[in-house]
């Protein structure tokens, strides 16, 4: 394996020796982001806003991101708006709005993220257009088209009412072609295992020494891969392959321990 582990290892140490405390993380207390949708001539209009819920104003940068998915072979798109924006308390303001065309064979995938100045996502949203995958914990609503009806499904697996806990999220945080290359393999791969990870997975790309950049995929605040990364397309894909177990095992160590918390 030619990837350096940031403290991987120690944190799989670090999981057997402490209790698990069994608290996720939750979005939307101090800010919540919001998603609506609307349809018109055929077209789908997404409006993101953000509602300062704190009592204290907020320097915020959001993310909208609509993504792709072809159900056949898993390949996916991904279109983001990206902006900051300071709410006073109590604030609502619409951040970013974008107008898409669906098309009933693919899985569209609209997500929110807010973060405040210290890159800490405070507010996130996600809606599904044509899921078929949808389960038992997604609500299921009908937008109504002049050719036919969108299904749209809605994550509503809450911790409470004001908070949302949500499955599955990559985020992207890339600069360079390599490093977009490499989100899109992993991202497949991630899709691929349909590993739905229960904690956000941002892979970040930050400039290094020599005109280098560092590559690293974090979750929960934690450095899980990290390594230089290089434009070759065999080492993009071995390199996102090994992630991907990585980024397996992490989860997997994860539940392990939770399962036996709460065995005790």
């Amino acid at each position: 394996m030619f990837l350096k582990l940031n403290r991987y290892s120690i944190l799989l140490s670090v999981f057997c020796l402490l209790p698990y405390l069994g608290i996720s993380q939750i979005y939307n207390t101090e800010v919540e982001a919001e998603i609506a949708l609307s349809e018109q001539n055929g077209l789908v209009n997404i409006t993101g806003s953000a509602y300062n819920k704190s009592g204290f104003s907020q320097s915020l940068r959001y993310v909208l991101s609509v993504i792709r998915t072809n159900p056949t072979n898993s390949n996916t798109s991904k279109n983001d708006q990206t902006g900051r924006v300071v709410l006073e308390s109590g604030q609502k303001q619409n951040l970013s709005a974008t107008t898409i065309n669906v098309d009933p064979e693919y899985k569209i995938t609209i997500l929110l993220l807010v973060y405040n100045l210290e890159d800490k996502l405070l507010g996130m949203k996600r809606l599904v257009l044509n899921d078929p995958e949808g389960s038992e914990n997604t609500n299921k609503v009908i937008l109504e088209s002049k050719n036919e009806n969108i299904s749209l499904n809605e994550d509503i697996n809450s911790t409470g009412e004001d908070g949302v806990i949500l499955r599955g999220i990559l985020v992207e945080d890339t600069k360079t072609k390599p490093g977009r290359d490499f989100y899109k393999e992993f991202n497949s791969l991630y899709t691929y295992y349909n590993i739905n990870g229960p904690k956000v997975v941002t892979i970040q790309e930050e400039l290094s020494i020599a005109n280098n950049t560092k590559l690293e995929i974090v979750i929960d605040n934690t450095v899980v891969v990290e390594f230089i990364l290089r434009p070759q397309i065999d080492f993009i894909k071995q390199a996102a392959k090994e992630s991907i177990e990585i980024v397996y095992n992490y989860f997997k160590n994860l539940n392990k321990k939770q399962n036996t918390v709460q065995r005790f």
